[in-house]
């Protein structure tokens, strides 16, 4: 009788297929069967980011994050997945959201009464559900969440007289790629670590609520980054840090491996690979080309963190985007002797 890998054992086939049959891949982006772009967050490494976000822009930003997702869901079931008509509507729109939440990694989502289990980071999915209970209800409310334990929390929701109108698109849209299997086991689990898939509009949803913001950034990092608003960079620092504290190792000793090294690490998370690569000097300096970044300050944020991981040394960050695609330089940030 042949041996079953205990790994491979614990892979959750169904969700696996759920997954491969609305999702694909394309250069590095995740991207649903609309042409949205999704990111791939471990549980943990979110609540890690956001602490490191809110840190740099020194503001409180818990409801600004709800609302953005709030409104980036609303825009995302303009696609009618949740959308039932007839006898049992509302169970029917339930069953249909708790399928939603499943693929995405999101938790269990109830809608009466309002609350979520196996939550992660709450402003994120106390805005996804309330989005979908005023799609369902065709009604605004105003909402307050209250986390009962770290992963679960009820919401209570009441009628606002804001008009339901519609939101706006966040980020652009793109073609779909080819169906990708990923390799998950239950409660989108990889390797017994929580992950979620989050839309890339969200974030950047969240980056344009910091407009007037002032951030908390020393005036020596300030100069390492292109001249920008202060959300893109308190996004951006936020990436930058979570990647030099975490443990991947990113190991790129020429062009060739970079692009090897992005493949490999960011390509995962959706977060866009680079089409091409090319050294700048003999210090480690290093040029990349994006055709599509969905979310520029996470990605440019994310590549900050490991080529400083990699040189071991404080880097500076280049950036011009235009209708050709989004180029990108890192290099020292001080001139070497």
């Amino acid at each position: 009788m042949p041996l079953i890998d205990e790994a491979e054992a614990l892979l959750d086939e169904g969700l696996m297929s759920l997954l491969e049959s609305n999702f694909t891949t394309r250069n590095g982006l995740i991207l649903d069967l609309n042409g949205n772009a999704w990111l791939r967050w471990r549980a943990d490494g979110l609540d890690a980011w956001w602490r490191l976000f809110e840190e740099a822009i020194d503001a409180p930003m818990g409801r600004r994050l709800a609302n953005s997702a709030c409104d980036e869901e609303e825009w995302l079931l303009n696609s009618q997945e949740i959308d039932n008509s007839g006898f049992f509507r509302r169970k029917k729109s339930s069953k249909s959201l708790i399928q939603r939440w499943r693929i995405r990694g999101w938790g269990e989502p109830s809608i009466n009464p309002p609350s979520i289990a196996g939550i992660g980071l709450t402003p994120v999915f106390a805005g996804l559900l309330q989005a979908a209970i005023e799609r369902i209800d065709s009604k605004r409310y105003r909402m307050r969440w209250e986390e009962k334990t770290s992963e679960s929390c009820i919401l209570t929701l009441d009628k606002s007289t804001y008009p339901v109108a519609p939101t706006h698109q966040s980020c652009e849209s793109y073609s779909s790629g080819t169906p990708s299997r990923i390799e998950v086991e239950s409660e989108w689990r990889i390797d017994g670590q929580r992950y979620h898939l989050l839309p890339a509009g969200l974030f950047k949803r969240l980056q344009d609520s910091c407009a007037g913001l002032i951030a908390n950034i020393s005036e020596d990092e300030r100069a390492a980054w292109p001249v920008i608003d202060d959300g893109f960079l308190s996004l951006a620092i936020a990436c930058k840090n979570l990647y030099i504290a975490g443990e991947e190792i990113f190991l790129a000793s020429d062009a060739n491996g970079w692009k090897e090294s992005c493949n490999a690490h960011f390509a995962p998370r959706g977060i866009s690979t680079p089409l091409s690569v090319k050294s700048m000097d003999d210090n480690g300096g290093i040029e990349l080309f994006f055709k599509e970044v969905p979310i520029p300050s996470i990605t440019v944020g994310f590549l900050a963190g490991a080529w400083t991981r990699c040189e071991g040394r404080p880097v500076k960050v280049g950036m011009k985007i235009d209708s050709s695609g989004v180029n990108i330089t890192l290099q020292s940030r001080y001139e070497l002797a």
